[in-house]
């Protein structure tokens, strides 16, 4: 009876490591799935952070310029600036 309890325990402790290990690939995967997703998301975030930074630029080159323009305009109509 001892020997059947026994092989009973094992039985049991090799099914729990069957399910501890299985629970930790399911937990690799999933963390290299969420390791891939935070680059892809932090990809997309420099690329959005660039762009505004160039949207920034440009419309400081284009009140810039409009600024000249209306600076050309005011002497041409004989206004001091």
């Amino acid at each position: 009876m001892e020997e059947q309890s026994f092989s009973g325990q094992f039985t049991e402790l090799e099914d729990r490591i069957k399910e501890v290990i299985e629970t930790y690939r399911d937990f690799a995967q999933t963390k290299s799935a969420l390791e891939a997703r935070i680059y892809e998301l932090e990809d997309a975030l420099k690329t959005k952070v660039a762009a505004e930074q160039q949207y920034v630029e440009e419309k400081s080159i284009i009140g810039a310029k409009i600024e000249g323009l209306l600076s050309r305009l005011d002497q041409a109509a004989g206004r001091d600036v």
